[in-house]
């Protein structure tokens, strides 16, 4: 169970606190700026990045006595819209003294992870590794929402996409490893025309708008969609998703195609 886990979500009206030790001289408050843990020291002292190797979090309420230890930090210059932090992350139970890691690996092999405000005084954590993680390296930013480019929008339906999560009420039918081309209306990711790939379907921030084919069929079919999401009824099969026209829909946010049998 420890090494599957790729969000935890973290407020201050579940109780979580920090726990600093001689290493940091004082108690403090930790929050999520971007993408980056900043931890504010009572004394006045803010640290960040290196400064926090050896910092614990202490869960209180039903995992009570969870620790989660900043091991090591890295950073991701190659991030779209700039470098992001990268948290090595290592989880421990109270019943169980061996640490694991938090995060499984990505497809670089890293192990990592980093704060993501959640809007409400908290912040939850994510692993690069995970839909939510990997949308931020692709250059949708939540903190970075403005009114010409809505970037929380982006990376909702960023999260849907990538899970193939049709309906937006996370139930992914995608699969570990399939390869897809993503693009969006705003030039932050960019159609590469991979050959053999077709259009899948369009995006907004509660899961698609249309679907030409589903991405992995043996998971579920066009029929299955349309009995699951009667809303998306009659926006299935590539006569009623068109590439073309849903460019024109100011809800569609993101495209996809993916690897698709011939008709």
């Amino acid at each position: 169970m420890r090494t599957s886990i790729s969000v935890i979500l973290l407020r201050a009206s579940l109780l979580w606190f920090v726990t600093t030790g001689a290493a940091f001289g004082a108690s403090g408050q930790l929050r999520a700026q971007g993408a980056e843990f900043v931890l504010q020291l009572e004394d006045g002292r803010i640290l960040k990045r290196d400064a926090l190797v050896g910092l614990k979090l202490v869960l209180a309420g039903e995992t009570g006595g969870t620790e989660i230890r900043i091991d090591a930090v890295d950073e991701d210059a190659g991030a779209v819209g700039g470098p992001i932090p990268l948290y090595r992350l290592s989880l421990v139970h109270p019943a169980d003294p061996a640490s694991a890691d938090f995060c499984r690996p990505d497809a670089y092999g890293r192990r990592a992870g980093f704060p993501l405000s959640d809007g409400a005084g908290g912040f939850r954590l994510t692993c690069t590794s995970g839909a939510e993680g990997k949308c931020v390296l692709m250059g949708y930013r939540p903190w970075e929402d403005t009114e010409d480019i809505p970037m929380k929008d982006l990376h909702r339906a960023c999260v849907h996409m990538l899970r193939a999560d049709y309906g937006g009420d996370d139930h992914p039918s995608t699969r570990n490893g399939t390869v897809i081309d993503i693009y969006d209306r705003f030039g932050i990711q960019k159609a590469e025309r991979v050959g053999g790939m077709r259009f899948e379907a369009a995006w907004g921030r509660d899961g698609a708008l249309c679907v030409a084919h589903p991405r992995i069929a043996e998971n579920i079919s066009l029929e299955d969609i349309g009995r699951r999401y009667p809303a998306l009824a009659g926006f299935l099969g590539p006569a009623s998703c068109d590439e073309d026209a849903m460019k024109a829909e100011p809800r569609a946010l993101l495209f996809n195609r993916s690897p698709a049998p011939l008709p």
